[in-house]
């Protein structure tokens, strides 16, 4: 999987999420275990969504606000 020029919008249900960080899972914006088949050296990002809400999870991969959108995708 390549970067993103936009987030990953998605309705969430309460509960525990792991945001890919090397960017490698099939499943995104989710984690599959990409990083460890791969060595990829990152490690995904443990969320917990506290209740149901929209959530906008980073695409790029470089918010300063990680693993959500912060709009710096319009700027690169």
């Amino acid at each position: 999987m390549s970067e993103r020029k936009q987030p990953y919008v998605i309705s969430e249900e309460p509960g525990d999420k792991y945001y890919c960080a090397c960017g490698k899972s099939e499943t995104q914006p989710y984690c599959d275990g990409a990083h460890e088949r791969l060595n990829t050296g990152k490690t995904p990002t443990h969320v917990v969504i506290e209740k149901k809400k929209s959530v906008a999870w980073c695409g790029c991969r470089k918010s300063e606000n990680m693993p959500f959108c912060d709009g710096t995708h319009t700027r690169l």
